[in-house]
């Protein structure tokens, strides 16, 4: 691991796998993204950790409801996260699940660390859960919480309005009670550690108001990590999933290695997590770090929740598929592409408040600020490099000081001011430093009439000049978008000819070479019409809808003396490899418990890798003639299920023998 540069650690919260990504999950992880992203241009040496939460009462939940073991369920989980984070250029270092052996290793030691430091207990629990939040409440938390709401009796959650759960079970418990100072005494010498300030002064209030011992083990089920030292308990799933940003970093592993990479990352810069989960990160996690005798993360961010503007009233309303008017991450890819959605969400959004979006306001953002602006001025300078100066960047000429510069005014101190914003989360702050500069630029061509000066030859030098601060200024934006806006930017560069060195290339005002290529201008955002964009996708879905198929077609009917003359036969994968020039074909050697190994070839090399099948149970029709494929003899075939251009090998529980015959 390089440490030369000092390291910065970032991470989400790790996401719930009881449900699909959606707009929330995916802000959280976008806000990290940019910071990531940032850091790394600044020089650090960055670890950007997401994953997924798989423990607990309500995965089991998820699972059950959908005929799955808790391990199938999140399994089938995992590739939505890490299909729609590389789809919108998530560029984390690390992607964490609870259920690896690593977590569950780190949680065991954590345990084995609490139970030395004292604070930890076995008693009972007699009080009130929330499944959906996985969180405990007392008599007087309820009593509270249905008195504001008028829901007296209901046993309602105070956070989520959802009904409790009366549990009565043998627990340990971490003595929460005993860091009431300690915390309170963090906030006033930290007053950082939450951010924005006024989440601060929530989390403040409430361990002011009293703490309470934390339930930490539950025997009601099984779907967890054990403690180490008691076999009927399993660990509650929050003294688990914090747990997960230090075991990413080495937490516990008794290695060299292991630890000098916890010394070099932990602390964390920077937890992002939503406000809904603020009291588990700025009250119980600290709480835990101090009782092991760790070091505490520097920040933890919490930013609001997103909800909806409604067209009509102009009133921001609760995201729900029962008011239809929920949104999903595709939809809004789909309205501005990858780009615009993150950058309408980074820049349009306050991180820390609530944020109300609409596709009205997505319009209005994507094309005065991307389309306009900033697109606008790429393909104007370009071009005009392009028809004045052959496609080359001119030469900064000697006669320079004789030219006012307002694009270099600007530019002095930007990245001064720019990084002050960036290093709070300020992306709206910071966005509009560098929008300064894009305007700027776009009235710069206006006052400055390249095309005037390119008719006069005594104004050649002003010309140059013009179209090299353009071009500078376009360098400095895209570096300071980048963050925002990753493929942009690297077309940019692209097109510049130059490689991105980062900020510490904004030095000075005057990184352009002379004679440098600059390609041909492209068009990277064109305007949207989100009304006509909207008609346009509804009516592909109904063209969709009619050209689809029958769900399943059925072949005619055959006598059932044919169907009996096929010999299905159940068969073990002793090998498989790839067919030498085929790109479809895998050839198997296969335990027809005849005692001879069988040869069947099979066009499924696009599904899947050889080394996948081996040691697999699967079907062949045994009694059809051989035929040559590829030069190579294939005794049978193999049986697959097919639909909708995805195919699936059809496999067996491995306690069936081979040569079994299907009946």
């Amino acid at each position: 691991m390089d440490q030369s540069k000092p390291s910065f650690f970032i991470t989400t919260p790790i996401y719930y796998v009881n449900a699909d990504p959606h707009l929330g999950t995916a802000y959280s992880t976008i806000i990290a993204d940019v910071q990531a992203r940032y850091r790394r241009s600044a020089g650090y040496n960055v670890k950007f950790l997401t994953g997924m939460d798989e423990h607990g009462e309500k995965v089991a939940e998820a699972a059950a409801k959908h005929g799955m073991t808790p391990q199938e369920w999140t399994d089938s989980q995992a590739p939505h996260f890490k299909e729609l984070w590389n789809k919108l250029e998530i560029s984390n270092d690390d992607f964490i699940r609870t259920t690896e052996p690593r977590q569950h290793h780190a949680v065991q030691y954590l345990w084995e660390r609490m139970k030395e430091s004292g604070y930890l207990y076995k008693g009972s629990y007699d009080g009130w859960y929330c499944v959906p939040d996985e969180t405990y409440f007392t008599d007087t938390q309820v009593q509270k919480g249905d008195e504001e709401y008028g829901s007296v009796g209901q046993h309602l959650c105070p956070d989520c309005h959802r009904p409790l759960e009366r549990v009565q079970e043998e627990s340990y418990f971490f003595k929460l009670s005993a860091f009431q100072d300690k915390l309170l005494k963090l906030y006033d010498e930290h007053p950082d550690f939450v951010e924005p300030a006024f989440r601060m002064n929530e989390v403040r209030s409430f361990v002011e108001g009293g703490l309470n011992d934390l339930s930490v083990s539950r025997t009601s089920f099984d779907w967890g990590i054990q403690v180490p030292f008691d076999e009927g308990h399993v660990t509650y799933v929050w003294f688990d999933a914090l747990l997960n940003y230090m075991t990413a970093v080495g937490y516990g592993v008794d290695t060299d290695e292991a630890r000098a990479e916890l010394a070099y990352r932990w602390p964390a810069q920077f937890h992002i997590v939503g406000k809904d989960i603020i009291r588990f990160h700025c009250v119980i996690w600290p709480a835990m770090l101090m009782a092991i005798g760790e070091a505490l993360p520097e920040h933890v961010f919490a930013h609001g929740f997103l909800t909806v503007r409604n067209a009509e009233t102009g009133k921001a309303e609760k995201m729900s598929k029962s008011r239809g008017n929920a949104i999903a991450p595709q939809d809004v890819i789909d309205m501005l592409g990858v780009e615009g959605y993150r950058y309408y969400f980074m820049t349009d959004v306050v991180p820390g408040t609530d944020g109300a979006i609409s596709f009205d306001r997505m319009e209005q953002v994507y094309n005065a600020d991307l389309a306009n602006s900033w697109g606008n001025l790429i393909s104007r300078s370009l071009n005009m490099s392009a028809k004045y100066f052959d496609g080359c960047a001119p030469a900064k000429p000697a006669s320079a000081d004789a030219f006012d510069n307002p694009l270099a005014k600007i530019a002095d101190g930007l990245v001064e001011r720019y990084m002050a914003k960036m290093d709070v989360l300020d992306y709206g702050g910071a966005k509009d430093e560098v929008m300064e500069l894009i305007h700027a630029a776009n009235h710069y061509i206006e006052d400055s009439e390249p095309w005037a000066l390119a008719k006069d030859e005594a104004k050649a030098d002003e010309l140059a000049f013009v179209i090299y601060n353009l071009l500078e200024a376009i360098r400095f934006a895209a570096v300071e978008l980048k963050p925002y806006l990753p493929d942009t930017a690297d077309k940019i560069f692209a097109q510049l000819g130059i490689e991105n060195k980062g900020i510490e290339s904004l030095a000075s005002f005057d990184g352009m070479q002379a004679g440098q290529t600059v390609g041909e201008a492209s068009i990277l955002f064109e305007r949207i019409d989100i009304p006509k964009k909207l008609a346009e996708i509804e009516e592909e879905k109904k063209a969709a809808e009619a050209e689809q198929k029958p769900a399943v077609e059925f072949l005619p009917d055959i006598p059932f003396d044919d169907f009996c003359k096929v010999d299905m036969t159940v068969c073990k994968v002793l090998a498989c490899e790839n067919v030498k020039k085929s790109s479809k074909l895998l050839k198997f050697q296969l335990d027809d418990g005849s005692g001879t190994p069988r040869q069947i070839l099979s066009g499924i090399a696009k599904y899947y890798k050889p080394e996948e099948l081996v040691g697999k149970t699967v079907v062949a029709v045994t009694n059809l003639p051989p035929r040559k494929m590829m030069g190579q003899e294939s005794n049978g075939m193999l049986l697959s299920a097919e639909k909708d251009e995805k195919l699936n090998l059809l496999m067996l529980s491995d306690s069936i023998p081979a040569g079994a015959k299907l009946c």
